[in-house]
């Protein structure tokens, strides 16, 4: 998704970071997924390799959220230096060796994940159902069968969580200011970062590029022992702010909150610290 400020058509050719919430909670019931953000032009190559192989193995939705303005920005590259993750196609089976007509698609497992098998495989039937199903596919009405397939499909968040990306830190390990952030915020919040620490201010930031799940987050620094904490989007709500608290338990009271359509800078960051 490339977020750009709505409702509607909105500012159609102007920046946001304000789909956060909607990539995090839409759809229609409880299912696990993931939401990366690339904080830069270079990251997104890997961004983008990492996507795939997550739905693969956990065969999920992924959501990559960029932005207008990141979209619309020119960079100058090295090939060389792009990292871009090995395929891993996840529990694909090119083979099954069992019984005829035996295969279950959607088998209750004890990591969530039900092993995929190849379309043409002989003597093996995919049955796939929009309902709720059984394991082998067919829909059902059960209750039981219900709480073991929501519990599956859940199940999944607790693997992903363990293989999520801790954030960037950088700076004292004693800051008496420290500026969260995500996605491509990160180009002009390490700009002002820098600017800051050149002049002795006592600064860290700490920026996600694996929005959700959270993992759980190693600070650098004793959290506790930051007089200011704010939080920087391009938004007008807080969005990540909020979801920091829900899997932190740390409320962030100070918000610099961008949201006319034009894109973060250091100048803009700086004037409001």
């Amino acid at each position: 998704i490339s977020q750009r400020p709505g409702p509607a058509t909105g500012f159609p050719t102007r920046t946001e970071q304000a789909d956060l919430k909607f990539a995090l909670y839409a759809g229609h019931g409880e299912f696990s997924r993931v939401i990366l953000a690339p904080r830069t032009a270079a990251e997104s190559f890997y961004i983008m390799s990492r996507a795939f192989n997550l739905a693969e193995k956990y065969q999920i939705p992924v959501i990559v959220l960029t932005d207008q303005s990141f979209n619309d920005s020119s960079f100058t590259l090295n090939l060389a230096e792009l990292e871009i993750e090995e395929i891993n196609r996840g529990s694909t089976l090119f083979e099954l060796n069992q019984e005829k007509y035996t295969y279950k698609r959607y088998a209750l497992t004890e990591n969530g994940i039900s092993p995929r098998i190849i379309p043409g495989i002989k003597d093996q039937v995919t049955y796939y159902d929009s309902d709720e199903h059984t394991e082998e596919g067919h829909i059902t009405e059960s209750d039981e069968i219900r709480n073991k397939m929501v519990a599956k499909r859940l199940k999944k968040l607790e693997s992903i969580a363990k293989e999520i990306r801790q954030p960037v830190y950088l700076g004292t390990n004693v800051p008496e200011i420290l500026l969260v952030g995500w996605g491509s915020s990160f180009g002009a919040i390490k700009e002002a970062f820098e600017i800051l620490a050149e002049k002795g201010v006592p600064i860290a930031i700490v920026h996600f590029n694996e929005v959700f799940p959270l993992p759980k987050i190693e600070f650098k620094c004793d959290i506790n022992g930051v007089k200011k904490i704010i939080c920087v989007e391009n938004n007008a709500t807080g969005q990540f702010a909020d979801l920091f608290e829900l899997h932190t338990g740390i409320k962030i009271q100070n918000k610099i909150l961008r949201y006319d359509g034009r894109p973060l800078t250091a100048v803009y960051i700086m004037d409001r610290i």
